[in-house]
């Protein structure tokens, strides 16, 4: 069974930040953690997200890949040990094209379950001062993606990502980008995405009403 290694757990608390001339709520600038810590259903207890484009129980974890910090090096400052873009959990080996929507993983005493692609926001292109940022995140899919907690449990610094169950729809986090950043999607496209029934309870109904608009 694969096991892909967590490089660092991330958390931070609501503050209001400015970048520029933009001032505005924002958990984004996230430290590790250096202890164990409780993964509730909406997410890591001394976590904290803005309601408007993270948390909940759908969006309760964000993951982004360690192996995409090389994509942006160079053209955008990157720190040792900080979260890139905010995300929780910083891992190696595993990304968007390589997991698919409902794919079943333990970390530490949590089980969780792989909901949507992260949707990049403005926030994250003010924080770097780099207004294309969000086009260049779209155009290589290199967005990370969320999970929602099935069991909570302690996780810790150390605990790695142990693969329990890969979702029989075989949609993966690309398939989905796909479909949200394509300039012409299809019918066809959108139910086949529709086919992975762990989706996201808060992009499905999204998902249908743009299908049913075509």
């Amino acid at each position: 069974m694969a096991t892909y290694n967590v490089r660092a757990i991330h958390t931070a608390k609501i503050k209001e930040l400015t970048f520029g001339r933009k001032t505005f709520p924002s958990a984004l600038l996230k430290q590790p953690i250096q202890k164990e810590m409780f993964l509730t259903y909406t997410g890591l207890a001394e976590d904290e997200q803005t309601p408007e484009h993270h948390g909940g129980t759908e969006k309760a974890l964000c993951l982004y890949p360690h192996d995409h910090y090389p994509f942006w090096d160079g053209w955008m400052e990157i720190h040792d040990g900080a979260a890139l873009f905010g995300e929780n959990i910083t891992t190696e080996g595993i990304h968007e094209r390589n997991t698919h929507i409902g794919d079943r993983f333990e970390f530490g005493e949590a089980v969780i379950e792989v909901t949507e692609p992260r949707q990049p926001c403005f926030k994250i292109a003010a924080r770097y001062n780099k207004p294309e940022l969000i086009v260049r995140m779209r155009e290589s899919g290199f967005t990370g993606f969320y999970f929602r907690v099935l069991k909570e449990g302690y996780i810790k610094p150390g605990d790695k990502l142990i693969l329990l169950e890969r979702d029989p729809a075989g949609v993966t986090v690309q398939d989905v980008n796909e479909l949200l950043f394509s300039s012409a999607p299809t019918v066809e496209h959108y139910n086949s995405v529709l086919e992975a029934e762990a989706l996201s309870k808060t992009l499905i109904p999204k998902l249908i009403q743009k299908r049913n608009q075509l």
